[in-house]
């Protein structure tokens, strides 16, 4: 849990202020890797490899838009930090 947001990786469910909120699998994969990694900046081929897998041959672009819209569901426009030219950082306190 942090802010006003649980995570229950069980029933890979995603409450934001005790509503479920709905998530792709992507995105969903994406939050907890970065949460699991939070306040460490993830390049974008990193986020791409933990969350697409290697195989996954698509552009870096594809992580801009997941964490777009995860900011959007999840109000995380301040947390979701983005590292000029590097990647994301979902920071915590």
């Amino acid at each position: 849990e942090f802010k006003n947001i649980k995570i229950d990786s069980s029933s890979r469910m995603v409450y934001l202020d005790n509503n479920p909120i709905d998530l792709t699998s992507k995105e969903f994969d994406l939050l907890n890797i970065l949460v699991k990694n939070k306040n460490i900046a993830l390049t974008r081929e990193k986020l791409l490899e933990l969350v697409w897998g290697y195989e996954y041959y698509g552009d870096t672009r594809t992580v801009d838009m997941h964490i777009q819209k995860l900011r959007s569901k999840l109000n995380l426009e301040e947390d979701i930090v983005t590292v000029h030219k590097y990647g994301y950082r979902l920071v915590i306190k």
